[in-house]
């Protein structure tokens, strides 16, 4: 029988143990995100595009992710690294590798504007009666694309592409938003939204890419019976929740370089899987998109549109 001091003393080393435990975990995640710096995007549109409020909309979204750490802009005006540096282009590796190097950053992303346009057509709908001539009727649509790479901060090397369009449309009327930044009246708000969506795309891109290369944890697939799918992330091992996305693919035929070494090894989209019960390591989920998921192949955490997901055959 264990004494009451000695309980009080046993009880306050487990709870010290546990909170230890807590905040290793913590850390843990919090190292496994990429940290990444958004540098100023350029605008070649030749239309005066707004590039550096769709600068701060790319490093809100990528935040918002949750896969990634984004360096605040104020530390990268407080080093001034991205104004002398950005000004040479990401052409040279070698600046790339001094700007990871100074921000302590894994990426960098870089991007341009390449498309940014307003367009308006309008008419007149005649009416069979009264003393009206007709009404008047029109529209506007914007179009807006970006080219983003992310840049692996150690070597130069270009790690990853998205080129996306972003498009909207509306019958005069009310707007959707009221992106102010980008312009005054309708044409703003119209290329305010087209924005959202482009880059809204990219930051899907990437994050599935990104996932899908390594940078992020990669878990597996256990089983597979009637449509439920069990893999090896669980609540304590890979932060899993009900209701979280998992994407499932196999690895298919390595790519090879030139001189027959391997480049990369091909990734064929099997199903994405939603959660419905997580236990400390592993989860069971039900297949939402997607066929012919097997044991043994790869599962990454999804946090994009589904409607954006392409299956293949395996």
């Amino acid at each position: 029988m264990v004494p009451g001091k000695d309980r009080k003393g046993l009880r306050g080393r487990f709870l010290v143990a546990a909170m230890t435990l807590a905040l290793l975990v913590v850390a843990v995640g919090a190292e496994a995100k990429p940290r990444v710096a958004v540098l100023d995007f350029q605008d070649n549109s030749g239309s005066g595009a707004p590039a550096k409020a769709i600068t701060d909309m790319m490093t809100t979204e990528l935040f918002n992710t949750g896969m990634f750490t984004v360096v605040e802009r104020s530390r990268m005006d407080a080093l001034a690294t991205e104004q002398r540096l950005a000004g040479q282009g990401l052409a040279d590796s070698t600046t790339a590798v001094q700007m990871g190097k100074v921000l302590g950053v894994d990426y960098l992303l870089t991007g341009s504007v390449t498309q940014y346009k307003y367009e308006a057509s309008g008419g007149v709908i005649p009416l069979p009666f009264g003393n009206f001539s007709g009404v008047a009727v029109g529209s506007e649509t914007a179009y807006v694309t970006l080219d983003v790479r992310m840049i692996n901060a150690q070597t130069g090397e270009v790690l990853l592409t998205a080129k996306e369009e972003g498009a909207a449309n509306q019958s005069q009327g009310g707007l959707a938003y009221d992106w102010a930044v980008f312009g005054t009246g309708k044409a703003g708000g119209i290329l305010g939204q087209a924005t959202y969506k482009a880059v809204t795309k990219v930051v899907t891109k990437l994050k599935t890419q990104t996932a899908m290369r390594g940078g992020g944890d990669v878990y597996n697939v256990l089983a597979e019976a009637a449509k439920t799918v069990t893999l090896d992330a669980g609540a304590v091992n890979a932060g899993a929740q009900v209701g979280q996305l998992y994407l499932v693919y196999a690895e298919g035929k390595a790519v090879l370089g030139i001189k027959g070494e391997i480049l990369d090894v091909e990734k064929i989209t099997l199903a994405l899987v939603k959660l419905t019960d997580v236990q400390p390591k592993y989860s069971r989920g039900e297949i939402v998109k997607g066929v012919d998921v097997r044991r043994g192949d790869k599962a990454v955490p999804f946090h994009g549109d589904p409607e954006t997901v392409k299956i293949g055959i395996r």
